[in-house]
């Protein structure tokens, strides 16, 4: 994607083979086979849409890992722009996916994460996402902003395919008529909005050649023109100001916006428009709305909110502050009358979210949700765990989010044992076009489908499964792959906690309480690997101990709180910083210093102070404050081999304790050899004691044998190790194999990616190649079972896994596409 600001197409079919670069023959060169490690869903998906005429074309898009195409034939989602490389991980979220209604072939896709990113492009396909030209788009895009729940706001002229509208976030309603290659802005529609969330849909008449309904996500926001644009009009009678039985609350409470504002609409086949509306953009934060359906012939408005006049089963009493907004929206192809909705925003309940679905037009109502809640849940709607698995019966068992204590809404566990969440941040909603018994929606963890919504009609609950298998939308936070044990990977993620990957082809229950909203930091104890240790941020104060960290002592079946959280952390912490258990398993050493991993995290500052990396020897029931070292330095590690010994550096000073992290000595870095601005994690061998690398950036990989005291830069001028990680030795050698996020040294250029060294840093293999980049990689990590194997942690796309493909030759090149289970 280098030079994708150039305006010009830019193909990205790319030629799947391994960037080799000339080396010895100390590094055997290999094709690899990517896949996922398969936890299924994990983050927010902001649509679902379907071909009108296509069986089976369904798209999904999320905030931060781009866009899917269901492949009916392999019964997954296939992800679409793994091409991506760090250089464009802003690519890699889609604000808005729009399909020619005229050929199914034919996809667009507006790319971009931020509003404050210079990068932002359309991704135009002539096969369905299998290949694309790129062409840049001169715009903001939000796909991780507020508003992102809404849209589509990208949509293909059925007259004239060539032409494509985008409503924007800040650059008002923009045209293109060469199919997305260049744009102009619509000047002749009114100035509705450039507030950060802008135009949120754009609606085409397929019955009415020139007639387009755009909607801003403002009061009184829904536009129209019947001559292609030439002229608008302000949709009339549409709501001006609130209900005030709706306005019950206390003034603290009162809406946000000064009338209803615009969320989704639908146009359905008799003309009739269907709207939801909020009080604020979403997906967070909203308290009011309503639903309204106008009459496109008539110039007739009816609400026709859910309400306890229209709905059976009745609203579940009391029902909590906030009462929600609406947005999810989605209608039959075949019936004008059936539509669904979903409510937003209702949390933390009771009653939770709800699907409304309706087969009259919306004059009366049936509470899905509710329908599929076993009797008893007191208004927390939720699945049976047991429908918590795909149509073929493979479990996914963390969407029960082990029924942890509650964090404050979003996303939090259902309260009542025995039910995973209904769902929260609903949004993504679709009534199948080729197939309305089949509906799907999506949660800001995962896709819930069923085959029998007319099940509903009876009062009777639908069946519902997950169909998410093949999205892998997490950011990895954390991974650690210990020497033995039942698990080569566990892993922490941002949002969902974290998992012991005992199957990596099939999603795992969630980590044990307690339960981390982000799980920042892994170890585990070199010569007892079933001692994990692991923390992140909680929410929740618990009474019998620290809720920011855990340890468990038989491979992280179970877990125990340490008995008290480090000074300056606590339960409004967002990141507890590093820490790290000797070789032993009886000692731990806890620093609150953290790093940032991807642009898509959010920088925090460690709480200030000035001692160095605590030390305990009882599970966090004393903790001892250091000698000689006076810095909560991030960069921490443990011996594998050695018990009692820990290692850090700061500012080029080595640091190593061999009394348990009681104190410290220091080496300066012109007695060590090492640069006078060195700052890397130490990455310990597991097999040696006092064997230690740094990735130190365009300095090279720099080796000791001896516990830090003298340093050796084992890479040649010009290689670029960002990151560093080992694995299992490669056959008939005496070191691990090496792997580095960066790219080696050469007379020539060499690209950017993942490369593995059998001889210890000498010579270097490509790992990844062009097609497999998934917008960089936030972490890598080395399998010391397995040779040749690296666990590849994204910023939006889950956690790859790279192995070497058996009995393959490297001339043929790596294994193409990437799949989830």
């Amino acid at each position: 994607m280098k030079g994708w600001l150039q305006r010009v197409a830019v193909r990205l079919t790319v030629a799947l083979h391994v960037t080799g670069v000339a080396a010895g023959a100390g590094t055997a060169k290999h094709a690899y086979q990517f896949n996922s490690v398969a936890i299924t869903g994990g983050g927010y998906i902001t649509g679902i849409v379907g071909h009108p005429t296509e069986k089976n074309l369904l798209y999904a898009r999320t905030d931060i890992g781009s866009t899917y195409r269901w492949e009916q034939q392999a019964n997954k989602w296939i992800p679409l722009t793994d091409f991506i490389g760090p250089e464009d991980e802003n690519l890699l979220g889609t604000e808005s996916v729009a399909m020619d209604p005229t050929d199914p072939n034919r996809l667009y896709l507006a790319q971009g994460r931020y509003l404050t990113s210079n990068q932002t492009a359309f991704f135009v396909s002539e096969d369905r996402g299998a290949t694309f030209d790129t062409y840049p788009a001169p715009f903001a895009m939000g796909a991780n902003e507020l508003g992102r729940n809404n849209g589509e706001r990208l949509a293909v002229n059925p007259f004239n395919p060539k032409e494509l509208w985008m409503g924007t976030r800040n650059a008002g309603l923009m045209k293109s008529g060469d199919r997305a290659q260049t744009w102009s802005n619509m000047t002749s529609f009114p100035d509705a909005a450039a507030n950060g969330i802008g135009i949120t849909f754009v609606i085409f008449d397929p019955e009415n050649e020139g007639t387009v309904y755009v909607g801003a996500c403002v009061p009184g926001g829904l536009y129209r023109t019947t001559d292609g644009g030439e002229t608008w009009e302000s949709l009339p009678g549409q709501p001006t100001e609130w209900d005030s039985s709706l306005l019950v609350y206390p003034n603290e409470t009162q809406p946000q916006s000064t009338a209803p504002q615009p969320m989704k609409a639908a146009l359905a086949s008799n003309g009739a428009l269907y709207v939801t509306y909020a009080d604020a953009p979403g997906p967070w934060g909203v308290s009011y709305g309503g639903v309204r359906v106008y009459n496109t012939i008539s110039s007739k408005w009816t609400d026709i909110t859910p309400t306890a006049d229209n709905t059976s089963p009745a609203p579940y009493t009391p029902q909590a502050f906030p009462a929600g907004g609406y947005c999810g929206l989605s209608v039959s192809m075949d019936d004008p009358n059936t539509v669904v909705v979903v409510s937003l925003d209702r949390d933390p309940g009771p009653a939770l979210d709800s699907m409304y679905l309706s087969r009259d037009g919306g004059r009366t109502w049936k509470d899905v949700s509710q329908l599929s809640t076993p009797p008893g849940s007191g208004g927390y709607w939720g699945h049976p765990i047991a429908e918590a698995a795909l149509a073929n019966g493979t479990r996914v068992d963390w969407l029960s989010f082990n029924w942890g204590p509650q964090w404050g809404g979003y996303g939090a566990p259902s309260p009542v044992k025995g039910l995973a969440k209904f769902g929260w941040w609903m949004t993504a909603v679709l009534i199948d076009p080729q197939n309305p018994d089949h509906v799907m929606y999506a949660t800001g963890a995962t896709i819930w489908s069923t085959d029998t919504i007319s099940h509903a009609d009876n009062d009777t609950a639908p069946s519902w499964y997950v169909q998410a298998q093949g999205i892998e939308e997490t950011v990895a936070l954390a991974m650690i792959s210990p020497r033995s044990g039942p698990a080569n990977l566990f892993s922490g993620v941002g949002d969902i906690n974290g998992f012991r990957h005992d199957d990596l082809g099939a999603p795992q229950p969630m980590l044990g309480l307690p339960l981390f909203s982000n799980l920042n930091t892994l170890d585990w104890a070199g010569q007892t690997p079933s001692v994990i240790v692991r923390g992140g941020p909680c929410g929740h104060e618990y009474e019998d101990g620290c809720g920011n960290a855990a340890y468990s002592t038989n491979t992280g079946t179970d877990w125990v709180k340490f008995a008290t959280c480090i000074p300056g952390v606590n339960t409004s912490s967002t990141n507890p910083g590093v820490i790290t258990v000797d070789a032993s398993g009886k000692h731990v050493v806890w620093t609150s210093a953290m790093n940032v991993l991807s642009p898509t995290l959010q920088a925090v500052t460690p709480p200030a102070n000035d001692s160095g990396p605590y030390a305990s020897h009882d599970w966090g029931k004393t903790w001892i404050s250091p000698r000689g070292l006076t810095v909560q330095t991030s960069h921490l590690s443990a011996d594998r081999i050695q018990p009692k010994t820990f290692y850090a550096l700061n500012e080029g000073v080595w640091y190593i304790s061999t009394d348990a992290g009681l104190s410290y000595k220091a080496y300066k870095a012109k007695d060590t050899g090492l640069p006078a601005d060195a700052a890397a994690d130490p990455i310990v061998s597991f097999e040696r004691a006092g064997e230690i690398w740094l990735a130190l950036g365009s300095k090279g990989v720099y080796h000791t044998t001896n516990f830090g005291r003298r340093w050796k830069c084992i890479t040649q001028k010009g290689t670029v190790a960002e990151r560093l990680t080992v694995g299992a030795k490669a056959p008939k050698k005496k070191t691990p194999a090496l792997f580095i996020r960066g790219h080696p040294g050469r007379s020539q250029k060499t690209p950017h990616g993942v490369y593995r060294s059998d001889d210890n840093g000498a010579s270097w293999e490509r790992v990844d190649d062009d097609s497999h980049r998934y917008g960089g990689f936030n972490l890598i990590q080395g399998d010391p079972r397995v040779h040749g194997r690296v666990y590849l942690g994204t910023g939006g796309r889950g956690i790859v896994y790279a192995d070497i493909a058996p009995g393959r030759p490297a001339k043929q090149g790596n294994v193409p596409g990437t799949m989830g289970i």
